[in-house]
């Protein structure tokens, strides 16, 4: 009886993968029915997303201080080093899964796929709400930094400015409303402007290590870039660095954004592979030298944790020009700008994937597609932006807690398929453009302990002793979101969820 239930499991995917091969050579005309996405997207231009969607040297600029905090400069060094060994293995494993099964529903869609047929239905949404929860979260922790960083511009030039968490907001809710109406209407034009993005991004990065080396009165010397390990975390030095390690994987979040425009993109077998590897390629080259080249110029590490915004605490240190710094700051605000887009595009393509099987209250409405482009799923995301502005409002604490989800909820989202292969084989994964070979399971296995451990540390507080502001409230916001999950689950949606449904 299980063999044939396994065989007719196999039979599903086989024909979910051929049915999938069918879609893609859909005439135009087929695509612009309401029922498919347009083929937007090249292989660059996918690379661009992906690329500009994690940014790693750009997007770490709002991470500086927890490893600092843990160790200084050898901590962060290292730091992202190490968790750059630790993403690319994981990455390595779901660019296989991604390979095998591509789809705009991305990590729910793999998770449906390879686990057990019992199973799969319950895990597969899960997935799926767990996955629209931590892109709620990345998109306001980028949008929110894009509103600081004007602000900060502001108190910059005009002392007499008070910043206010209400001003923060109704910037967060305008520049979330423009997001929402370029990802629904002009998608294309996103698309575009993310390979300009890419090159800006390069270019700047190539600009910035010129500028901060060549320009800044103060030089460290290697000892203290390399060796000087300062923790002022009050945990014990070995766990503080362990702290400081995981925290530096932030710098590689958004690696799996490629999989949500697979079905946008000629052949995604092939083709999204060859995003997420070229994503994380430069995103490791460009953070880690940037970073380098940063402690190299700063004088005082404990200062620039102390700034409100680190990234404008090193320009202002290194160039020591309210114009230079105001110039690199805009930069930044533009290429973070364009990450808040980019996570416009991704939720919206996930939350349609997601209600065009059934898995989101009143799906059928929502998947529902204008212009070629899921504009009601999106816009679900801009009203969850609203909401969770409020909270930012409310507390500094929840809100930093809630944003601490989105590491958390990605890394079980990119670690689950591949424990379902680890234990119960693959055999099941169909032919496949990028494949693991025999370093599979190891792959597996090894993708499958760093992220169960690397969980585990994002939950302790960075502060030692721990008081009500410093505690981490990592799992009680995802204790919170489990709930509202398993009530979506039993309130009726979870029996109207048929998993990803790709034939006609």
């Amino acid at each position: 009886m299980e063999s044939t239930e396994n065989k007719k499991e196999s039979s599903d995917r086989v024909s979910v993968v051929g049915c999938q091969s069918q879609l893609e050579g859909k005439s135009e005309t087929r695509e612009l029915d309401g029922m498919h996405l347009k083929k937007r997207f090249s292989l660059m231009s996918m690379i661009a997303f992906g690329f500009t969607t994690m940014n790693s040297w750009v997007a770490f600029a709002s991470g500086l201080a927890v490893p600092l905090v843990c160790g200084g400069g050898p901590v962060l060094i290292y730091g992202l080093l190490v968790s750059g060994v630790v993403t690319c293995t994981i990455a390595a494993g779901f660019a296989e899964l991604a390979s095998a099964f591509p789809s705009a529903g991305g990590q729910y869609h793999i998770v449906f796929m390879v686990f057990p047929q019992k199973t799969r239905h319950v895990a597969a949404f899960f997935t799926g709400w767990i996955s629209v929860v931590f892109i709620m979260a990345a998109t306001a922790s980028c949008s929110f930094f894009v509103c600081e960083l004007m602000l900060n511009l502001i108190s910059l030039w005009i002392e007499s400015y008070v910043l206010e968490a209400w001003h923060v907001y109704l910037l967060h809710v305008l520049l979330c409303g423009v997001a929402f109406i370029s990802a629904s209407r002009f998608p294309d034009a996103i698309g575009r402007i993310g390979i300009v993005a890419l090159w800006l991004s390069i270019a700047g990065f190539i600009a910035s290590l010129a500028t901060l080396l060549a320009i800044s009165e103060t030089k460290q010397s290697s000892t203290a870039v390399f060796t000087n390990f300062q923790n002022v975390s009050g945990w014990g030095d070995g766990w503080a660095a362990v702290i400081g390690i995981a925290s530096c994987l932030w710098a590689y979040c958004g690696m799996d954004a490629p999989t949500h425009i697979s079905e946008e993109v000629p052949n995604p077998s092939r083709n999204v592979p060859i995003a997420i590897g070229v994503t994380l390629g430069l995103g490791i080259v460009t953070v880690v030298v940037w970073n380098i080249s940063l402690l190299f110029v700063v004088p005082d590490i404990l200062a620039l944790i102390e700034s409100g915004i680190p990234i404008l605490g090193v320009y202002e240190v290194a160039l020591n020009s309210r114009v230079a710094t105001t110039i690199w700051a805009v930069y930044y605000i533009v290429l973070f700008y364009n990450i808040v887009l980019n996570l416009f595009i991704f939720s919206g393509r996930m939350i349609w994937s997601l209600s065009r099987d059934g898995g989101i209250p009143y799906s059928s409405y929502f998947s529902h597609l204008r212009w070629a482009s899921p504009v009601r799923a999106t816009a679900i995301m801009f009203v969850l932006q609203i909401l969770v502005g409020l909270l930012y409002i409310a507390s500094r604490t929840a809100y930093s807690s809630f944003v601490g989800l989105t590491l958390f909820a990605l890394n079980i989202t990119l670690i689950l398929p591949q424990a379902a292969l680890l234990f119960g084989g693959r055999e099941s994964l169909p032919k496949r453009a990028f494949s693991l070979g025999r370093f599979g399971y190891a792959i597996n296995a090894l993708a499958t302990l760093f992220g169960v451990f690397f969980n585990i540390v994002l939950a302790f507080p960075i502060n030692y002793p721990v008081t009500g502001t410093s505690m981490n409230y990592l799992i009680v916001v995802f204790a919170i979101g489990l709930i509202v999950t398993i009530f979506a689950w039993s309130s009726g949606v979870g029996k109207r969820f048929t998993g990803p449904q790709l034939n006609e």
